[in-house]
């Protein structure tokens, strides 16, 4: 029983062995999801995603400040795509390194220079030194390229000339490396650039920060690693010196390659001295940067962009998972203005609905202003109604926004009409404006436009129309005045005087007060107003006339003079009248400049002159 416990223990022994050796070796890929690097030009943004659970099935969203991103296309392998790839190593090459894994590393990057695809793009830089204050090697004099054939071979050599610095003075420059290709790369995170990874192969160690002065302090790599959009994946060798800065050696593993910081993996070949250990980490980066890296495309309803870099929030299956920094400040020029979408509708009887639609929305703001927005009725000389806009209601929903014009006029006439919507912007980041956008629209169930018209002209000119009858009215009892002047005279006049009123012809000489001499003969019948104002019988243009100033009064009894309380008085033969007087026949009557004789026609013959024999 005994003897075959033992040989079991054994090889249980070895089998756990092997297996806690398979498990220091395996990358660390402890992410479900994990968004290795993003390039944006507004509207899109490409991620490469990795991570355990990473698949071409699972929905992807995201965000940058306040622009919502949503999936664009289907989610394929980075390999699925066809597109190239730059890898960019820095290899320690110091003497602290095992040295049968830096052999095998240099054989497999000969590997991968050989196995580059078209699209390909390889940097190689050593960071072994034995002079601190040098800087990183570069291998291959360049970028090297598959187009590249005839330089493969140079290639090769010199890769394989990579020397093994066997001296113990011998320093890493790593961190200072680091930093040097992230300024380099920073540039090469546009939407066009080749997807770029820094490669680390390396123990972890650094001597460089030791130096003053040359910004290879361990915090602010870390700080620029965080901040960057390039990933850095790394295969962490066996350190062979016999004290090695076990601090920095974890800052390294535990900081810079926390995927957390770099956006990358490292492959954990430092448990032991075995070279095969490399072969695989090769061989698992390849499968990462291939076969497990996802390219998926994120749109956003706008190409506004956003300066410098920003936080980059993403999504999977709406669960959010770490940012990434991104530049999304370049944007892809977009010229189409808004346009109005669908027809023009009357919603009452004095409202209009419409909508507005732009890919990359609509400023709202623009749409809510009632300057931007014209109504005429069509006309055949073009000088239709314009109607007043009082009301303007918009509502947004993605890049469409629902108008309603409300005007100040309670309803719309029948007929055609025309919409011109002018100064409208989009939310782009050209802010593309719309001009003279037009639009037609019929009201059938309105009001008829002429018969609106009359009542206005009446409500709007009312009072011309009275005024005009209150001028006719003058006008008549003007000329009824002419004709029955007694009637214009506000005087008392005894009734019993009308009754005994006669009809007389009478003679005038005047002479008025430019000399000028006149007879004037005139058939009185009642009175004979004489005046400034025009209702009288005879008037004159001169100021120091009363407008009716005396009167002539004609009875059976004779012909009388009455003043009609004037202001400057009336005179009869020099003597200023203070009440009612017969007329003499040659009497002189003075009112204002103007001079009266007065006479009886000669078919008249006054009474007092009348011979008994006349008298019946």
């Amino acid at each position: 029983m005994g003897k075959r416990i033992v040989p079991f223990i054994l090889m249980l022994t070895v089998l756990l062995s092997g297996s806690f050796a398979v498990i220091a070796q395996a990358a660390t890929v402890n992410k479900a999801f994990l968004v290795e690097q993003a390039k944006g030009k507004a509207p899109d943004v490409k991620l490469y995603m990795t991570g355990t659970e990473m698949s071409a099935q699972v929905p992807v969203s995201g965000s940058i400040t306040d622009i919502a991103l949503s999936q664009n296309g289907e989610i394929r392998t980075f390999d699925e795509t066809g597109e190239g790839i730059r890898i960019i190593v820095l290899f320690d090459n110091s003497g602290s390194i095992n040295k049968e894994q830096f052999k095998e590393a240099k054989k497999q990057l000969k590997k991968l220079r050989k196995n580059l695809k078209n699209n390909d793009e390889l940097q190689i830089y050593t960071v072994g030194t034995t002079d601190i204050n040098s800087d990183k090697t570069d291998v291959l004099e360049g970028t090297a390229s598959a187009v590249a054939a005839d330089q493969l071979q140079a290639d090769l050599d010199k890769i394989g000339a990579i020397p093994y610095i066997e001296d113990r003075e011998g320093k890493t420059i790593l961190y200072r490396s680091i930093n040097q290709v992230l300024e380099e790369q920073a540039a090469q995170t546009s939407i066009n650039a080749l997807r770029t990874v820094i490669l680390l192969i390396t123990d972890g160690e650094d001597d460089s920060d030791d130096v003053n002065g040359m910004d290879n302090d361990k915090d602010a790599t870390l700080e620029n690693v965080q901040n960057s959009s390039i990933p850095i994946y790394g295969i962490l060798l066996n350190n062979t010196i016999a004290n090695p800065n076990a601090k920095k050696i974890k800052f390294t593993k535990n900081k810079i390659l926390n995927s957390d910081n770099g956006h990358g993996y490292y492959y954990n070949c430092s448990a032991d001295e075995d070279a095969g250990a490399v072969k695989k980490a090769f061989k698992k980066m390849d499968e990462i940067f291939r076969q497990q890296t996802y390219v998926v495309n994120l749109i956003a309803n706008t190409n506004k962009a956003v300066a410098g870099k920003n936080i980059l929030n993403i999504a999977v299956n709406n669960q959010a998972i770490d940012p990434i920094m991104a530049d999304y400040s370049d944007y892809t020029q977009e010229a189409d203005a808004p346009v109005i979408v669908g027809s023009v509708k009357k919603e009452g009887k004095n409202s209009i609905t419409f909508s507005i639609e732009d890919a990359n929305g609509v400023n709202l703001a623009d749409a809510s202003d009632q300057t931007h927005y014209n109504i005429q009725k069509d006309a055949k000389d073009g000088a239709g109604k314009v109607w007043t806009i009082d009301q303007v209601n918009a509502n947004q929903n993605g890049g469409n926004v629902q108008i309603k014009l409300t005007v100040k006029e309670k309803e719309f006439f029948n007929g055609d009409y025309t919409l011109i919507v002018s100064g409208i912007r989009d939310e782009s980041q050209d802010q593309n404006v719309m001009t003279n956008v037009k639009a037609v629209f019929s009201v059938e169930d309105g009001l008829d436009e002429k018969e609106e018209a009359r009542k206005e002209l009446l409500q709007k000119y009312w009072w011309i129309a009275l005024i005009a009858l209150i001028i006719v009215i003058g006008v008549i009892v003007i000329i009824i005045a002419k004709k029955k002047s007694v009637k214009i005279i506000e005087k008392e006049i005894d009734i019993g005087e009308l009754n005994h009123a006669d009809s007389k012809m009478i003679r005038l000489t005047i002479t008025d007060r430019s000399g000028a001499i006149k007879d004037v003969e005139w058939n009185v019948e009642g009175s004979l107003f004489v005046g400034r104002s025009d209702i009288c019988n005879i008037f004159f243009d001169d100021d120091r006339l009363s407008k009716q100033h005396f009167v002539i009064e004609v009875t059976k009894l004779g012909c009388y003079i009455d003043d009609l309380e004037s202001t400057n008085g009336t005179f009869v033969n020099g003597v200023k009248m203070t009440n009612r007087r017969l007329l003499l026949d040659g009497d002189v009557i003075t009112a204002g400049r103007e001079k009266f004789v007065f006479h009886v026609a000669k078919n008249e013959i006054p009474i007092e002159e009348t011979d008994e024999e006349y008298t019946d």
